[in-house]
This record gives C-alpha cells, structure tokens and sequence, in this order.
C-alpha cells in the first residue's frame, strides 16, 4: 500500500454521466479532487472522461499518484471499494471500453514512464444505469462513503510522513 503522501495526484473520474449511476466515478473524482486541493493544499490534477483513453498517459504520468474513480456492478459489502492497483497489460476483450486502470498503467511502463509510482482503484456499486442525468439515491450515499473513507486512508498518510 501507498506508505508516505505523494506530492502530486491525478484524480480520474469515468462514466457517463447520462445512464444515472454509471456517472458515480464522475462525482466521486471531483469530490476527492476537491478535498485534496481546497482541504489539503495538494498539487492535483482532475480528469473527466467517459472512458479511458491511451493518451490519458501523458497527463497520468506527470504526478506521483493515480486514483481512478468508477462506478461498478461488483457486489461490496459497503458499497465501494478503495483497492492499490498495478500495471497488467492484459485487455478484457477487444474495443475501446476494454482498456481499463491496470492496462493504463502498464502502457505507461511500457513508455518508460517511472511515474505514477503508485495507483488507486475507488469503484462504488451503482443501481441503475438508464437513461438519466441523476444518479440513484443509494449510489450517491456509497459515493460519499467512499469519499469518507478515502479521507481516512489520507489521514493515515499523513501520520506515516
């Protein structure tokens, strides 16, 4: 796990914004973006997509820390889950959606980036995924734990310093 507090942070949120829950990672990037630049003073950088692209690199590779924020249909006892991720260049499948955190990661080794030098995975259960700008009101409770949670998981890094 991470052990000292990094000094720059790139904060990606993707989803679509549009199919109700599926926009969690969008909320919960800002949200962490947020707390870590007006509450924290940290050098942080927020991005917001609707899918991870490979030329997100470039902008990944320039902090010492990734988080990457997601929705997900994985069951969680909580709700979300807040996981350290590695690099791992293996594809679930063949288009442009299958490219997630981990391959991201590993294009950026494979350029010879040495930084992120280590990176998160935040992903909160959505509900629903239709056609709506709101997300549902139980997705947003697990999105606000998570973000509690994270903060604790700061704090904590701010002890080891």
């Amino acid at each position: 796990m991470i052990t000292s507090r990094p000094a720059s942070v790139w904060v990606a949120g993707f989803g679509n914004e549009y199919r109700e829950d599926d926009g969690a990672g969008i909320i919960l990037a800002s949200r962490i973006h947020k707390f870590l630049c007006e509450e924290r003073g940290v050098n942080s950088t927020l991005c917001l997509e609707h899918q991870l692209l490979p030329e997100l690199v470039s902008e990944m590779t320039a902090a010492d820390l990734a988080i990457f924020c997601d929705a997900s249909t994985a069951i969680r006892e909580d709700g979300f889950c807040i996981r350290e991720i590695f690099s791992n260049p293996r594809l679930d499948g063949f288009n442009i959606h299958s490219m997630g955190p981990e391959w991201l990661l590993a294009l950026a080794r494979r350029t010879g980036a040495k930084k992120p030098k280590s990176a998160l995975l935040v992903t909160v259960l959505g509900e629903k995924f239709d056609f709506s700008d709101t997300p549902t009101p139980l997705c947003l409770e697990r999105v606000d734990k998570a973000l509690n949670n994270f903060q604790l998981i700061w704090a904590n890094l701010l002890k080891k310093k």
